[in-house]
């Protein structure tokens, strides 16, 4: 892959003459609330209004935007309900919409209405945690749980994470399908990563190795994996607002100090913005820990042994484990089961606190995006009532309260969002060029207006930075190449003074791929001062040249048409045709000149016809001989306003390419202001092959007018 950054000077306008542009941009961070009341009695509380609660962040009252009541208990009258315990499994009645789902057919239609007054509930297998006994244990009482458990208002999604994490089950009603699912999962697929050793003998049991590896690093690496992948199945639920009761089952999660808190409190915000709670069991159940070590194991190395150390450092691993999962649970409003061989404990918590719940929404009076975390409380005015919420959230960060973990991770997500960012406006354009038969060259090359990037941000002192990511996507969804990279706007870089606010700032990279294939592309871009994004995707086509020549025989092989009006110096690399003189055309993305540039145009021709020449005396015959004639003419509207002289290529400009390259030079004074097609066109007389590609092209006038 081979990158460059550098400025085009496009537009020798200032951008202040061009059309004024107007951005309007409104951002309102809604925070959902789930909330149960119950009165002195330990009864549940239905009746409450929007002026019975009152909310308070951080000690000050906050304004409810939204305030619903979901009540899963009304979906089934009683009788309705002992009826359902009575039909035979896999048969849920709850409506006529329920009898379909339960029978296999499709869900009621609706979109989110059909969670309306429902009991989500996601049974999330870690089976990279769990040993085949724990596994086997865990859906043995699960399917116990649906066959006995589940209530006609249930709707449960089934996830597990192995080699990679799966969506086993979408949300349904029907028991056959969850019993079926739960049954498939082999407990022998279970992996049982068990926490490395940390290069320590001390307290190990004698294995008879020689010596004691140190795996922190892959600690540090299982424990970011099982985070991410609660991370992403939160981010799944995103799209519904009724309360998710995710229920986790694993072995714990070991963390290594600090090192995965990034990756927690991350997993921690995505299920909260998702309005999810996670409901933790620790798998194992109720262990024992003899204080000389497991039986199947050898004896304990060192002191260790004999003075309670080997005890205390088994039950300070087993809490460090089982303390992950417990503050995922308790900082997304749900519970921790740990130490407890009875997982219908948990079934049984999730339908009590989902039975019937108020959903509250509003808007901080805190705007700032510190990533602090912010402390909710909730009264309400019923004597001797309790309640039960999350107690807070952390707050959105801006840029400049982010780390370097944090900013790579929003630009990430800022290039795979179905809806991107566009308060930074970016422009892309991409070509192909071939370098074998079954690899071409992709440059591409990305803009930003320079008078979006902001000289001074909060440090006055600082130069303006701009991140770039991007990413080549093939149809199987495999993502081939990616690109990140930071750049500081430096005076040697940006130009002096103001110059930046006159000047479009150019990205350019390339990619080697495959042909005959179609390739997303996609590219974000941030700039670091205000934290302003911009994202851009297209679809580029790589066609299989010569493949097709049988079905198109008087085509001409050719590559697209690269213009602009620039060249820069550059090292020659074999793997950009581009740079083969040593000086690469700068690529145009926006096709507007000035009447003062000249317009230079490149581009390939392939597999020209070869020619016999007569020897010269003295000289070998020419195997490199072609005869290709081409010229560009500029058309406005109908009028052909422009035709330059014809030129002739004689000779393969690298045979082992079998590429002609060709490149015109059009003095754009030649042209009045306006709008053109530069239509090119090739020849190849001998093969009567030809091409006329065209490209649009605005030439403005200078400066003076002219």
């Amino acid at each position: 892959m081979k990158r460059a950054f550098l400025f085009a000077g496009l537009l020798l306008l200032p951008l202040a003459a061009q059309a004024p542009q107007f951005k309007f941009k409104a951002t309102t961070n809604l925070v959902l609330v789930n909330l149960t009341a119950r009165d002195a009695h330990g009864n549940l509380i239905t009746n409450l209004k929007p002026s019975d609660i009152t909310l308070l962040e951080d000690g000050k009252p906050q304004h409810i935007l939204s305030f619903d009541f979901e009540n899963v208990d009304a979906r089934t009258a009683p009788a309705t309900a002992d009826a359902a315990n009575n039909r035979p499994l896999g048969e849920v009645t709850n409506g006529e919409a329920d009898q379909r789902e339960a029978r296999g057919g499709a869900p009621p239609k609706g979109g989110a209405s059909r969670f309306q007054n429902r009991r989500l509930m996601v049974l999330y297998f870690d089976l990279t945690t769990m040993q085949p006994d724990d596994v086997q244990n865990v859906m043995q009482q699960a399917e116990a749980f649906v066959n006995k458990q589940m209530q006609p208002a249930d709707l449960v999604a089934i996830a597990t994470l192995g080699n990679s994490l799966q969506v086993n089950q979408d949300f349904t009603s029907n028991k056959t399908a969850l019993r079926n699912t739960l049954r498939g999962l082999n407990p022998a697929t279970a992996a049982g990563y068990a926490a490395g050793a940390t290069g320590t003998t001390e307290g190990t049991a004698d294995n008879g190795d020689s010596f004691a590896a140190d795996d922190t690093e892959f600690n540090i690496a299982n424990a970011d994996r099982s985070l991410e992948a609660v991370e992403s199945i939160c981010d799944m639920l995103r799209g519904v607002d009724q309360k998710k009761s995710l229920i986790y089952f694993s072995s714990g999660i070991q963390r290594s100090g600090v090192d995965n808190e990034i990756t927690l409190r991350s997993a921690v915000n995505s299920c909260v913005k998702s309005n999810a709670s996670i409901y933790s069991v620790d798998a194992r159940g109720l262990q024992a820990n003899p204080p000389g070590g497991a039986a199947d194991a050898g004896s304990i190395r060192g002191r260790s042994a004999f003075n309670g150390g080997a005890q205390s450092a088994t039950l300070n691993a087993q809490f460090a484990q089982q303390e992950t999962i417990s503050n995922l649970a308790t900082d997304t409003g749900g519970r921790a089961f740990l130490a407890s061989n009875d997982f219908g404990r948990v079934y049984t918590q999730v339908q009590r606190d989902t039975r019937s719940y108020y959903l509250l929404g509003y808007s901080s009076t805190n705007h700032a995006e510190d990533g602090k975390y912010r402390k909710i409380r909730i009264v309400i005015d019923r004597p001797g009532a309790r309640v039960t919420a999350r107690p807070g959230y952390f707050a959105p960060r801006d840029i400049h309260h982010m780390n370097t973990a944090s900013r790579r991770q929003q630009l990430d997500e800022e290039l795979n969002a179905d809806v991107a960012d566009h308060s930074l406006d970016l422009y892309l354009a991409d070509a192909w060029f071939r370098l074998s038969p079954f690899r071409y060259f992709v440059p591409v090359a990305i803009t930003v207006p320079g008078d979006e990037v902001p000289l001074h941000g909060i440090d006055p002192k600082a130069a303006p930075e701009v991140d770039v990511a991007g990413e080549v996507i093939d149809q199987a969804g495999r993502k081939l190449d990616h690109v990140y990279q930071t750049i500081r706007l430096t005076p040697e870089i940006a130009g002096p003074g103001q110059q930046l606010r006159t000047r479009n700032l150019q990205y350019t990279t390339g990619f080697v791929l495959s042909p005959g294939q179609k390739y997303q592309i996609r590219f974000a871009v941030r700039e670091n001062q205000t934290g302003q994004m911009g994202a851009f995707e297209t679809v580029l086509t790589i066609p299989n040249v010569g493949a097709d020549e049988t079905q198109q025989p008087h085509v001409l092989a050719m590559s697209p048409v690269l213009v602009g009006s620039q060249f820069r110096a550059v090292r020659p690399d074999a793997e950009d045709p581009l740079t083969a003189s040593g000086r690469a055309l700068v690529m145009s993305v926006s096709h507007v000149f000035s009447s003062s540039q000249h317009l230079y145009l490149y581009f390939e021709v392939y597999d020209p016809k070869l020619l016999k020449r007569d020897r010269a005396p003295g000289k070998a015959h020419s195997e490199d001989a072609i005869k290709l004639l081409t010229n560009v003419a500029f058309y406005h509207g109908r009028v052909k306003a422009f035709t330059s002289q014809a030129t002739t290529t004689e000779r393969l400009t690298d045979p082992r390419r079998g590429a002609a390259v060709i490149e015109l030079d059009v003095p754009l004074s030649e042209l009045k202001p306006g709008y053109y097609l530069c239509q090119v066109n090739a020849v190849d007389p001998s093969a009567t092959r030809f091409a006329f590609p065209r490209v649009p092209v605005l030439v403005r006038p200078t400066s003076d007018g002219k």
